[in-house]
């Protein structure tokens, strides 16, 4: 009933942006040093531009990533990101695990793997690139994917955008350029808050983005990215199921009480020097950056001084090789952070006694190279890198009387990449083996109770996919087959407290079909659709006398489904309407607990009209428009208490205004 609801809707949706230019195929894909149209690039690679990102409502990147095929966008409360790509879900009790995110070139994962995604407003993202798998051969440790994030956008002088809805929520942003001589600079700042559907669940964050671009010469450029970030956001933490039943929009017992919390203050700084001549091109980027953490939990509190700097060098050649051209990379990556951390007691949301005082030092480097050939209308690249983390844990203070230090290397690791593809002139078939690596995160290998996880090992797989891409007149589509074969499956669980543990589970099998439509029916009307199955079990795995060999990956959906349909109309009214299906997610390993499927329907209506020297673009819009009940951001195998659940909005709206001088 609800699917027929859907297409009755989508086709009475009318108007869409009228500027708006929607990604296909061929959108240049920088993924892999291929700068290639998409199709020609031996990869399941998805991107998306400005226009996608801004169609919904302007508050993050949850539902313009939640249409891509294989990833799933969650956020467990205001600000708490968690993303998965292929399941990688298992291992991610909050934040950003197995995937590796770049922003501007600049690598925003921490050498220890974790990554901030939240220190990031969605207007500081102009352009996202996908990579599904592993992607070790050039970007190094991880098995789920790479996340390529970028500010592009220079043109147009100035924008200013405002917008507002249910719970509390407001976002301001504006941006203003100039040029000076060769240089072209760009200021982003950006406000945004909620009070948050739940109890305790408010949001504040401002950022502040200072981007330059400098044509030093023909052949060379400088770019400098400057990004300040305060961002504080509550902590309403899991509920159990007769709670989530009686009321989803209580917090948990004792969060409010204790101030549950997360409190940032983070700086990042980058610099970039892109050089060319002849058959030669390099890119040497360097950065620094440093961030104040303050953490009031339920159970104790923590406060964290990091400060982190690093580095990444590629350098391309070209050269006349049977016939074509052969290029060849060569890079590597180095990252270095220090982490003085003290854990604390909580009274009231105040600290009180230490508990333990720990100076961290995590590195990672990788060392990579790769071979791309084009022969006609074959194309055949191998890859491979080397890779290498180690940890070094100074506890100066225990209160249990254990001070010491505790030092952790994993030994260095080889990720071959082989991949080959066909061209048929518009369309392609591709395949690709690839390893991977994805050794313990900071935050996995030392807990938040304390704790020192010295045998928990690095996740290895191999991944073997099959695929096709391309466009046929006004129809663009891609489709992939993939099988990974995980060992040393990193999940989690959480002890009586409600802190999060972890533990390797065997090894996984993940079989999965990921496809994508998009199709330009009329000069008014796009449509856009992906599917996503994933069969994911583990293989042999027992845990505490019990066997869970065969049962499915907690924290991952079988099925899921995205419509979209946009609309567009010489007269300025425009619209966007998507539908997304999430089918049922079990929640623990022995799959006796589910999450429920559901249908999340999102619209958004608007107005655009060129006003004497500025255009306006006056919109409206709504989410989760069936008012279904959703745990949107599962908390796993709880192991007292079962609070599994984190309940999403329900019924919301928003209304919003940008202004866009000529």
């Amino acid at each position: 009933m609800r699917f027929l609801l859907f297409c009755c809707l989508l086709t009475a949706t009318v108007g869409a942006q009228s500027d708006t230019t929607f990604t296909l195929p061929d959108a240049t894909v920088t993924g892999f040093r291929d700068d290639a149209p998409a199709y020609r690039v031996a990869a399941s690679v998805s991107t998306l531009r400005t226009a996608e990102l801004r169609q919904y409502p302007a508050n993050d990147l949850l539902p313009a990533m939640n249409r891509l095929p294989g990833v799933r966008f969650e956020e467990r409360a205001p600000g708490s990101y968690r993303i998965s790509v292929r399941g990688s879900t298992l291992r991610s009790p909050f934040g950003v695990r197995n995937i590796k995110v770049y922003w501007n070139g600049i690598p925003l994962t921490e050498p220890g793997g974790d990554t901030q995604l939240n220190f990031l407003d969605i207007g500081n993202i102009d352009r996202v690139e996908l990579l599904r798998g592993p992607s070790g051969s050039i970007y190094g440790a991880g098995t789920a994917g790479t996340l390529l994030l970028s500010t592009d956008t220079l043109s147009g002088p100035a924008r200013a955008d405002v917008a507002a809805g249910s719970y509390g929520f407001l976002r301001a942003g504006a941006q203003v350029q100039f040029r000076s001589g060769n240089a072209m600079t760009q200021l982003r700042v950006a406000h945004q808050q909620t009070d948050g559907y739940r109890d305790h669940s408010a949001l504040s964050r401002q950022t502040v983005q200072s981007s330059t671009r400098l044509a030093i010469s023909p052949g060379r450029a400088l770019s400098l990215h400057l990004l300040y970030t305060r961002l504080g956001y509550d902590l309403p933490g899991g509920l159990n199921v007769e709670q989530y039943a009686a009321n989803p929009r209580q917090a948990r017992p004792g969060s409010a009480e204790t101030n549950a919390s997360i409190n940032y203050d983070n700086l990042l700084l980058g610099v970039t020097h892109n050089w060319e001549r002849g058959r030669w091109s390099s890119q040497v980027t360097g950065y620094g950056t440093g961030f104040y953490f303050d953490h009031p939990f339920n159970f104790d509190y923590k406060r964290e001084t990091n400060l982190g700097l690093g580095g990444r060098f590629v350098t391309d050649y070209r050269m006349p090789f049977a016939g074509s051209v052969l290029k060849l990379s060569l890079g590597t990556e180095q990252q270095l952070q220090y982490r003085m951390a003290n854990n604390f007691g909580n009274e009231a949301g105040s600290p009180t006694d230490l508990n333990f005082s720990d100076e961290v030092t995590s590195r990672q480097q990788n060392v990579f190279g790769q071979a791309s050939q084009d022969f006609g209308n074959w194309k055949i690249s191998v890859g491979l890198s080397l890779n290498d983390l180690s940890y070094r844990v100074d506890r100066t203070f225990d209160a249990d009387g254990n001070p010491g230090i505790v030092e952790s290397s994993f030994q260095t690791v080889l990720s071959p990449r082989f991949s080959v593809l066909r061209d048929f002139g518009g369309y392609s078939l591709y395949g690709s083996v690839s390893s991977g690596f994805s050794p313990p995160t900071l935050d996995e290998f030392r807990t938040n109770e304390g704790s020192i996880n010295t045998g928990l090992r690095p996740e290895r797989g191999t991944n073997y996919e099959l695929g096709t891409k391309g466009s046929r007149g006004a129809l663009a589509y891609t489709a992939s087959l993939f099988y990974l074969r995980l060992s040393e499956t990193i999940s989690t669980f959480s002890d009586a407290r409600g802190t999060s543990l972890f533990r390797n589970a065997g090894n996984t099998d993940q079989y999965g079909t990921e496809l994508s439509l998009d199709y330009v029916a009329t000069d008014w009307l796009e449509l856009y659709g992906s599917y996503t199955y994933h069969r994911f079990r583990y293989g042999d795995y027992e845990q505490r006398g019990a066997d869970y060999s065969g049962n499915r990956l907690p924290g991952t959906a079988p099925h899921v489904v995205n419509l979209e349909a946009r609309v567009h109309l010489p007269l300025g009214l425009y619209a966007t309407l998507t539908e997304n299906y999430t089918d049922a997610i079990p929640m623990n390993d022995a799959n006796t607990v589910y999450g429920e499927a559901y249908h999340l329907l999102r619209a958004r209506i608007g107005y655009r009209r060129r006003v004497g020297a500025a255009t306006y673009d006056f919109y409206l819009g709504g989410s989760n428009l069936l008012d279904e009940r959703m745990s949107f951001g599962n908390d796993l195998n709880p192991q007292f208490g079962g609070r599994y659940y984190q309940p999403a909005p329900g019924r919301n709206v928003f209304v919003g205004l940008s202004v866009r001088p000529r």
